[in-house]
């Protein structure tokens, strides 16, 4: 008479660290499939952090299944073939999980989202796995081979998986790679002095460094103005691009865009009563707001069209933010407010200009002296300023305002005191200031960190002009005598004290 082997049952113990794993690893796997799942939607330094957490987090989960795995296989009941595969295969399906992530980190190409369905799958069924394995003892011999096999086979499965899905994503890869090839021998046999029609197909570029390139070359183009012109008359230029090639916003630039800019708006009217996503025309709609922006900015009036635009936009279902753009467009700020503010080119100013338009200009090589004059004819110089200092988010602009305010010729209101002195404060408050137990530091330390060196002339100008500048004052003389005596030191101690005394 045979036999049946003698199965050990696990201890009450083993069974209850297993549960406490399980219910541990359960909840490590539903926050890595969240992790996994939004892999590679966003930019780039988000998806590169998304991706760390991923792999933090997987490494973490498959440490704790192998422990799961060798503990079942240790305490269970399941035949040691069986055992033998679950330890090969555990190690062997975090290997596919993690190819399975870097399918998911391009998840908008082939396969899409289906490798979410390898560390989804996997986890679960080694955790049943292992507590089936735990509980196999109270079980026939048959039913257990034949429970495990299922099990096992279905991770065999899923691991297997990974094949098809790589080789989906290696023929885009190859596609993609090839369609590069392509682009690059078809882009080098462009002559420099093509026409713009011929470089414009070459914009639908993925790589943003090979689209500048060919952007470079348009704005090479001798005749690309006269070319520009030629291809909107016949409704094959890129819209979205017109305030990328350096073109000057002339009166007949005008009238031809906003001719093709209504055409296509029309072309895109529903005809039917079938609701359609915005997302069939997202792109269209984003091109058609950029060209508008810089035509408006430049004082070329698009109200007919942009309201054509939003009208045809809106009859699509969960319009973008571009639609409230385009009733931005008709505000008559925004009417010339680039030309005003910041023009292209140097040659594009005027007396109507912005005095932040001026100062774009101030570092260019040669044009300081003419950038400054001209800001000085500007009529509203004074409450440009003003608008400038309120302005948190031109950092720039106010930056070259600090520079050169005293040789801009303002008027010292009300208005631009208070701001203009108010910057100064905060500025003066953010500057180290030795204690009488520190080290000495010397006076030309205190003008490199005030940055320009102009916040003290810029305050006694203010104050000679009438601002009422006392307390600002008092600051100053306090910041400078924190720093070492030199004869410039005491020069500006003597200013700063002389016109503190005044007020």
């Amino acid at each position: 008479m045979t036999s049946t082997p003698a199965v050990t049952k696990p201890s009450v113990r083993a069974i209850a660290a297993a549960i406490v794993l399980s219910i541990v690893i359960l909840l490590l796997w539903a926050l890595q499939l969240v992790t996994v799942a939004s892999l590679g939607q966003s930019d780039a330094a988000g998806n590169g952090l998304a991706q760390a957490y991923a792999a933090i987090q997987m490494v973490v989960l498959w440490l704790l299944l192998m422990v799961l795995t060798i503990l079942a296989a240790a305490k269970g009941g399941a035949p040691g073939p069986a055992n033998f595969a679950a330890l090969v295969l555990v190690p062997a399906s975090g290997l596919a999980a993690w190819a399975a992530a870097d399918l998911l980190a391009r998840p908008f190409v082939s396969p899409f989202l289906w490798p979410l369905a390898i560390p989804a799958l996997i986890p679960p069924l080694i955790v049943a796995w292992a507590l089936f394995a735990l509980s196999a003892a109270r079980l026939r011999v048959s039913t257990t081979r034949a429970v495990a096999g299922v099990l096992l086979a279905a991770m065999v499965a899923v691991c297997a998986s990974i094949w098809p899905l790589s080789q989906m994503r290696k023929a885009v890869d190859d596609q993609e790679a090839a369609r590069l090839q392509k682009y690059d021998t078809d882009f080098a046999r462009v002559a420099a002095d093509a026409p713009l029609s011929d470089w414009t197909p070459f914009l639908d570029a993925r790589d943003g460094t090979k689209r500048e390139r060919v952007l470079d070359s348009i704005r090479k183009l001798v005749q690309r103005q006269v070319q520009a012109e030629a291809m909107l008359d016949r409704g094959d230029f890129p819209i979205g691009y017109l305030g990328f090639f350096d073109l000057d916003p002339t009166p007949a630039l005008c009238t031809r865009a906003r001719a093709l800019l209504a055409k296509r708006a029309q072309s895109l009217v529903r005809s039917s009563d079938k609701p359609q996503p915005y997302t069939v025309i997202g792109e269209q709609v984003s091109g058609a707001v950029a060209a508008m922006g810089w035509l408006v900015g430049y004082g070329c009036s698009c109200d007919a069209e942009s309201r054509a635009w939003e009208t045809m936009a809106q009859a699509y279902s969960d319009p973008s933010y571009d639609v409230h753009r385009l009733a931005e467009l008709r505000d008559p700020k925004q009417l010339g407010r680039i030309a005003r503010e910041r023009p292209q080119r140097f040659s594009m100013l005027n007396a109507q200009s912005h005095l932040r338009g001026w100062l774009k200009f101030v570092d260019e090589t040669g044009l300081q002296a003419q950038a400054l004059a001209g800001a000085r004819q500007t009529g509203s110089r004074t409450a440009d300023a003003v608008e400038i200092l309120r302005d948190k988010y031109d950092e720039e602009s106010r930056w070259k305002l600090q520079r050169f305010l005293v040789r801009l010729d303002l008027e010292a209101t009300q208005p631009l005191c208070v701001n203009a002195l108010s910057e100064l404060r905060a500025q003066f408050a953010k500057i180290y200031r030795p204690a009488p137990a520190d080290e000495p530091r010397p006076y030309s330390e205190l003008l490199l960190r005030l940055g320009t060196s102009e916040q003290l002339p810029n305050l006694i100008w203010l104050a000679r002009h009438g601002c009422a500048a006392g307390p600002e004052l008092d600051e100053a003389i306090a910041l400078v005598n924190a720093y070492q005596d030199s004869a410039d030191r005491a020069k500006m101690l003597v200013t700063l004290t002389a016109l503190g005394s005044a007020r």
